[in-house]
């Protein structure tokens, strides 16, 4: 049976990557491939421009079920700038604002009450273990945050390591493993929360395969292609509105 890693995410707000047009900073409903990649590498403390990240990114896949998830919440923003200038630069933030400025208007979407249970598959090696993972997010080596630094995770990722040979059998003892430790999540579990995963889910006959349970693709460029340089690659995505309980695996 493959082994899979189990953490929580639960924050007051998050924000999940979005392609970015203009000045407005959406947020997707749940979290992204990047976004999860960068959690994982902040715990292990590999920092953005480490020459590493593809090849983790590459190497770890993500099925994620939304628990709970609140209203949307936007946060206006308004900063100074110069006019634009071609091949003009400023030594210090001070310079920049000495002469002629021009006030932009920016928007930032959270989602508020966010919750929720991750289950990380390797699909090739990587930078680290599942157990070296596990580890980190328990002594993580840098700050946390669901999304944006504004966005604090408010209990600890709580990680686990279980074989499964299902994706909702893994879902299944991850609950039982809190039930006891956190009773007060009863509240915030949505027993028909949504679930995404990747294609690879299904390939290591852990989830139903298409057309077993009603579902959707989707696509989103959330794939860590150069960290530096901000590009990122497409990958579908399959969102279903809950795991099958009477499907049972190959």
């Amino acid at each position: 049976m493959p082994e899979l890693l189990m953490f929580q995410l639960v924050a007051p707000i998050g924000a999940f990557g979005a392609v970015a047009v203009g000045e407005r900073r959406e947020t997707a409903p749940r979290p992204s491939h990047s976004g999860l990649i960068g959690l994982l590498g902040a715990s292990l403390g590999l920092e953005r421009a480490d020459p590493r990240q593809p090849q983790f990114s590459a190497s770890l896949a993500f099925a994620s079920r939304r628990d709970r998830l609140g209203p949307l919440l936007a946060d206006y923003h308004t900063a100074q700038t110069p006019p634009a200038r071609k091949g003009r630069t400023w030594a210090t933030r001070r310079e920049e604002l000495s002469g002629e400025v021009n006030t932009i208007l920016s928007r930032r979407d959270y989602h508020a009450d966010c919750a929720f249970s991750i289950a990380c598959l390797p699909i090739e090696e990587t930078v680290a273990s599942l157990h070296e993972i596990a580890e980190a997010l328990r002594r993580p080596m840098m700050t946390l945050y669901l999304g944006r630094k504004s966005c604090p995770l408010c209990l600890p990722p709580d990680p686990l390591l279980v074989q499964a040979k299902t994706l909702r059998g893994a879902f299944d003892a991850y609950d039982a493993f809190r039930e006891d430790r956190q009773p007060e999540r009863v509240r915030w579990r949505d027993p028909d929360g949504e679930v995404s995963l990747s294609a690879v889910f299904h390939a290591h006959g852990l989830a139903p395969p298409p057309g077993v349970t009603s579902g959707r693709r989707e696509q989103r460029r959330d794939v860590v292609v150069d960290r530096r340089g901000w590009r990122f690659d497409l990958r579908e995505e399959i969102v279903l509105p809950r795991l099958d309980t009477e499907w049972s695996g190959s």
